[in-house]
């Protein structure tokens, strides 16, 4: 974990405190905003329940009437009952669909009880309304089922209001509760009083209208001085009982001097309709104290939202800022030690450069790092200074080394240059041996040492590529691509162990042709000597629209995925650094040699999983066309010479398409202009007959001298010119058996073996 990370790590106790406590806050507002929405929309259920309660008071009414009426005056009563049954079941619904759309869950418990027990009252309507029609129910039984329906529905509000956590609306809907209580009485007073002066009474009945009207006196003093406390605006007040002659108050205080039979001056319907204007007094006050409710909760959700969105604001800006902060300390302690940080890895980047720089001869470091800005006195700008002067002192450091490292690799590039110097002039001395001698078995000593000499040259030139300098051997004319394989094969121990299979031969341009004979030589030294002596090498060739390629397998043991991923790697490495201290050199020798080419070479196991197959692709734009090479005399074309040394262009067509031969890429090195093919370099077809003399004595073939015909133009596959010291060596004839066993006992140049 970074130091940011920890330092966050640090804070993110508090923080997280913070946080919740900051998410129980606002869960609270939220809850809040809920429950006030909750009580918003259970106020609409109260409007449904005083609906309710007065649907249900006028059929009981009418069923009473209907209990109470004889045979002759029933039956007209009944549709009026049937009426009254609609509208209370049409109220019901309404009720059950105004709480089906409340959250209950948000309430007190007590809330959803209530609800619960109205709905089973009001299933029990049913089985009342079966008994009265079924015949043979007495009014008591009548008047006492219905009122205990009704007064379910009127205590409900209360029960609401008891729930309620503002008590301001509680104590609103709690004037609403008695006020429909009081209205409740009235209508009870309505009826008993009807069923009294029409005769059908019972002494019970006229005791319960003599206990009803102290009781309703009772809730008209109660609830006017709970509605006088309220303070309500606009002067809401509580209707006064009408008094005076013949008025419903002194009507009404009759029967509590227990002289009821007396009432004469007035009808059961006058008595019915003086209570019902009585009642309907309260209409407005309830439709005002329902104003009121609603005006609250209204009030109270609004507010509780304001607060919830001001609390979760303040929640938010809290934690924001506390992470700000946090970040912002931590920034000023970790952007110091980042610069820090990136300093060292500047240095860790540049410091390999600077090694490669000073490494290739006659290349200077130009390598300058930027001093960190001290933008403080505390430990972080105290470790600054101290790291600025760490990269001053490595910078100085790193340059002496690089510079001693640059001078060692002047001195090898020094001593392989004498050797290629002295080893090229000692090719030419056996060269001139070479055509001198005539005795069979000196012959083959002189080829074992040009053999020899041509090894070490290659070695010498190794140390050239991996210093980075450029061996300086070139040809002036194309070669063969068997001929470039050859001359690999002729550079190796083992050359006798080479079996080629070349169906594809283009003439590579010569400047890039000893570089990749060089290259493949390196290839097939790894094939000769990491595999089994008795077990040949295969060398194929073959070609695509973009490459020729070239494939070298063995019947070693192979390599493990590991190995062969090194391996690969090794060819691609392109740091100086990653040669010191290798101790097989071929596999970078290869890949120098490959970068400056464009080719690729890869390395993999062999097709039926054993040995290793190396496939090196070299790009066509190193070849010539086959239709730009010129067939000069003295070979005629469409003579079998001509088609032997050239594919027909029907041939060629079948292995490589026609759009092959690209324009030379831009990272190909050493592409000189005039060399593919152009009039000023044409490309000519070798004579193999002007290269010899005659026979000598033993009947080998003497070579011709170059004093011999000034005039003979010089072939295409001739490899050493003694004007030339950058000239190829010729591929050795075979020697003698004998000569062969004795070079087996001379040490060999293990110190460069791949």
């Amino acid at each position: 974990m970074g130091i940011r990370g920890k330092f966050l790590a640090a804070l993110s106790v508090p923080v997280l405190v913070l946080f919740a406590l900051a998410g129980t806050i606002s869960m609270q507002s939220i809850e809040d905003v809920r429950v006030a929405r909750t009580v918003n929309e259970l106020l609409g259920s109260l409007r449904e329940a005083r609906e309710l309660s007065s649907a249900l008071q006028a059929e009981r009414d009418a069923t009473l009437a209907y209990v109470v009426a004889d045979a002759a005056t029933a039956e007209p009563l009944r549709g009026e009952v049937d009426g009254t049954r609609r509208t209370v079941d049409a109220a019901i619904r309404d009720a059950q669909v105004a709480a089906t759309s409340i959250d209950l869950d948000s309430l007190d418990p007590v809330v959803e009880r209530a609800v619960t027990g109205l709905e089973d009252q009001l299933g029990a309507l049913q089985n009342l309304r079966a008994t009265v029609d079924a015949g043979g129910v007495t009014m008591r039984g009548v008047f006492n089922g219905y009122s205990t329906v009704v007064e379910r529905v009127t205590a409900f509000p209360s029960v609401v209001a008891n729930a309620l956590d503002d008590r301001r609306l509680a104590s609103i809907v709690n004037a609403q509760t008695q006020t429909m209580q009081l209205v409740e009485d009235y209508r009870q007073e309505q009826v008993l009083g009807r069923a009294v002066l029409d005769g059908a009474q019972s002494n019970a009945d006229v005791q319960e209208l003599v206990r009803t009207i102290p009781a309703t006196n009772v809730q008209q003093e109660s609830t006017t001085l709970t509605v006088a406390q309220l303070q309500l605006p606009g002067e809401i007040t509580v209707p006064p009982v009408r008094v005076g002659l013949q008025s419903y108050g002194s009507i009404r205080s009759i029967p509590l001097g227990g002289e009821s039979t007396f009432i004469t001056f007035i009808t059961s319907e006058q008595w019915y309709e003086l209570a019902g204007e009585q009642s309907r007094e309260y209409d407005r006050l309830l439709a005002q104290l329902a104003d009121a409710a609603q005006t609250r909760a209204d009030s109270v959700e609004g507010a509780a939202f304001r607060t919830a969105f001001l609390t979760i604001s303040l929640t938010v800006l809290a934690v924001v800022i506390s992470i700000a902060t946090a970040l912002t300390i931590a920034r000023q302690i970790v952007e110091p030690l980042r610069r820090l940080t990136l300093a060292a890895g500047q240095v860790r980047d540049e410091l390999p450069r600077l090694v490669e720089q000073v490494s290739v001869p006659g290349q200077g470091p130009d390598l300058a790092l930027a001093r960190i800005p001290v933008t403080s006195r505390d430990e972080v700008g105290r470790l600054a200074e101290a790291f600025n002067e760490v990269n001053s002192t490595t910078i100085q450091v790193a340059q002496e080394q690089a510079a001693l490292r640059g001078s060692i690799a002047e001195m090898f590039v020094n001593v392989a240059r004498r050797d290629q110097v002295l080893l090229n002039r000692q090719l030419s001395f056996i060269d001139a041996l070479e055509r001198s001698e005539e005795d069979p078995a000196t012959l083959a000593d002189l080829f074992r040492l040009d053999h020899l000499a041509t090894r070490m040259r290659r070695n010498a030139e190794s140390l050239l590529v991996l210093a980075g300098i450029d061996t300086g051997r070139r040809l002036r004319e194309p070669l063969p691509l068997s001929d470039v394989i050859r001359t690999a094969s002729s550079e190796i121990e083992h050359y006798e162990r080479i079996h080629l299979d070349l169906p594809v031969d283009p003439l590579m341009l010569g400047h890039v042709a000893l570089p990749a004979a060089h290259m493949l030589a390196e290839l097939l030294e790894n094939a000769t000597v990491f595999s089994d002596p008795g077990t040949p090498v295969q060398v194929s060739t073959g070609i695509d629209e973009t490459h020729v390629i070239v494939t070298v397998l063995d019947q070693g043991l192979g390599m493990t995925a590991a190995e062969l991923q090194d391996a690969n790697a090794r060819i691609r490495t392109t740091s100086a650094g990653d040669v010191v201290g290798a101790q097989r050199l071929g596999l970078f020798v290869v890949g120098r040699i490959a970068g400056r080419l464009g080719a690729d070479v890869q390395l993999g196991l062999g097709p039926d999983g054993t040995g290793t197959l190396a496939t090196v692709r070299v790009p066509v734009v190193l070849f010539l066309e086959t239709a730009s090479i010129p067939l000069t005399a003295p070979v005629a074309a469409g003579s079998a010479r001509a088609d032997q040394t050239f594919a027909p262009v029907e041939e060629a067509a079948v292995v490589v398409h026609d759009t092959a031969f690209a324009p030379p890429p831009e990272h190909v090195q050493d592409v000189s202009p005039g060399s593919l093919g152009s009039e000023e370099n044409p490309a000519e077809a070798v004579d193999l007959t002007a290269l010899t003399d005659g026979e000598t004595g033993h009947g080998l073939p003497r070579r011709r001298s170059r004093g011999a015909d000034v005039a003979a133009p010089a072939p295409s596959t001739g490899y050493r010119d003694q004007d030339d010291a950058a000239a190829a060596p010729s591929i050795p004839l075979a020697p003698r058996a004998e000569a062969l066993a004795g070079a087996a006992t001379l040490p060999s140049d293990d110190a460069w073996a791949p």
